[in-house]
């Protein structure tokens, strides 16, 4: 394949090296953590690039994924990772890069492009090329008496002694999160890529919880003398209020649960914030956006 000299388009192999060294100006991570990406789930032919003069100076990962709304899925891209050499910004290049990976979309019948803005400022500049704020997140702070209350509301008989902090296989990690979120609207990834979460979950330091029916991705921060438990992801194909015992065995002084907007839990403070954006590319996707009411993401990268 012939690289564009200038303009947006495919990577190959030969440019990751580039890629890493802007990925690295762009973000602040390590280059093992950069290199574990390019090499674990990064492919070519799903990485868009803007050169200039032959230099990629921008770029975007696309992560195939599925899209469920109600009984019904969709082809999707997860965009990723978007970044533009610091020494290149304000030239257009990123939305150029956005336009072409739209433009793939079309060709490949994926029917939509999906993406978690870096911050609240994002929201603004991604809906200029149609991106909606569909996907949302129920957030839910308990401090450990309010937790233990909770516990014994929604959890009043003790269960066997059936948890345990093991990892999750991969597979069995797919399985539950489909029957967790069956029914609703949310972003599913294949098993390569959960994979990949689960790993980059632990490589930051981030723990697991795992029961017969279930698993919790969370971590732990002290911050003051404040030890803060923060759930990335709590999924069961059981009941999703049966994770909160064995979660409440972790000693914390605050626990904060990311949880599908149509979860089930109730209690402590909560509020319900934007979490994603999508982009609906063809006529069938753009039919099916109507239908989706408070869709969800949860595990994300990054």
């Amino acid at each position: 394949m012939t690289k564009q000299l200038t303009g947006p388009g495919l990577a190959s192999r030969a440019d990751f090296g580039v890629l890493a060294d802007l990925w690295a100006r762009s973000f602040d991570d390590s280059e093992r953590y950069i290199r574990n990406f390019q090499s674990l789930l990064a492919e070519p032919e799903n990485t868009v690039v803007y050169r200039e003069k032959g230099q990629v100076v921008s770029c975007a990962y696309l992560l195939p994924a599925v899209l469920h709304i109600g009984d019904n899925t969709y082809n999707a891209y997860y965009f990723y990772a978007a970044a533009t050499d610091p020494d290149y910004r304000r030239r257009g290049y990123m939305e150029q890069v956005i336009r072409y990976s739209r433009t793939l979309c079309e060709e490949r019948d994926i029917d939509f492009l999906i993406l978690v803005p870096a911050g609240n400022d994002l929201y603004q500049y991604y809906s200029r090329f149609g991106f909606r704020a569909n996907f949302y997140l129920k957030t839910t702070q308990l401090d450990r008496e309010q937790l233990l209350a909770l516990v014994e509301k929604l959890d009043p008989a003790a269960p066997e002694s059936d948890e345990g902090t093991g990892l999750p296989a991969p597979t069995e990690m797919l399985r539950v999160r489909r029957e967790s979120l069956a029914g609703g609207s949310y972003l599913d990834f294949d098993g390569k890529t959960l994979q990949y979460m689960l790993f980059e979950h632990l490589y930051c330091g981030g723990k697991t919880l795992l029961t017969e029916d279930g698993y919790v991705l969370y971590d732990l921060k002290e911050d003051d003398g404040t030890v803060t438990l923060n759930v990335k992801e709590l999924c069961s194909s059981d009941a999703p209020e049966k994770l909160l015992r064995p979660l409440s065995a972790i000693e914390a002084d605050r626990y904060v649960l990311n949880l599908p907007a149509f979860d089930s839990i109730r209690g402590g403070k909560t509020s319900t914030g934007r979490a994603g954006m999508d982009l609906a590319v063809t006529p069938r996707a753009v039919k099916a956006e109507r239908t989706m009411k408070n869709a969800y993401i949860g595990l994300t990268l990054g």
